[in-house]
């Protein structure tokens, strides 16, 4: 019964999270009400609280289903990357930026951002600099699996330097997703544009 009633809970979680990224997507993050969600998902609104304390909340946890997805094809990546180690790079970061808007919109992303930037010292603003700093941490993954092939320089700190490439791409991104006409061509150019800037440092000396 046990296992039952946690299976029964846990698609109604799915079903509030499917009905909240419709509708913010739909009618706006701001325009959407929790009875809306509930009628959608078709739960009561008590039910929406029960899983989710509050609107913000469904908001974060749909980005952190986005970061855990992301992540997931990221060490695949990582684990076989592109021989040529700019490319390897590229490939991680363009990921990130090819399925941000698989489940979310550009709105959804600034409402995100903004909730992240004024109330940083929120649980929201806590989870989604996690949700970033595990991301940053990944492309350190990757830059000490290229350190290891012999491909970034020994004194490099892999870790400082992913920071650096994703601060790099997630101020991008920033900008990308805050006009609605940028496209992800345009995103993509101006990453690998800095990617291939960033590396003159990185790469070991030939020979």
């Amino acid at each position: 019964m046990a296992g039952l009633r946690e299976r029964q809970k846990a698609g109604r979680r799915r079903s509030i999270l499917a009905a909240a990224e419709n509708l913010f997507r739909r009618d706006g993050f701001d325009a959407t009400p929790v009875d809306a969600i509930a009628e959608q998902a078709e739960v009561a609104a008590g039910t929406v609280y029960n899983h989710f304390e509050s609107k913000g909340d469904l908001l974060l946890a749909l980005v952190a289903r986005d970061g855990e997805e992301v992540r997931a094809t990221g060490r695949d990546i990582i684990a076989d990357p592109p021989k040529d180690p700019v490319q390897a790079v590229r490939r991680l970061l363009e990921h990130y930026v090819d399925h941000s808007l698989v489940h979310l919109s550009k709105s959804m992303w600034r409402n995100a951002m903004a909730t992240a930037l004024t109330q940083a010292d929120s649980a929201f603003g806590r989870g989604y600099a996690e949700l970033d700093r595990k991301l940053a941490d990944q492309v350190g993954d990757l830059l000490r699996m290229l350190q290891a092939r012999g491909q970034i320089d020994t004194a490099v700190d892999c870790r400082s330097a992913g920071d650096l490439l994703f601060a790099a791409c997630n101020s991008l991104f920033m900008h990308f997703v805050a006009r609605e006409e940028r496209t992800l061509a345009e995103l993509k150019r101006e990453m690998a544009r800095q990617v291939r800037v960033a590396f003159t440092g990185l790469l070991a000396p030939r020979g």
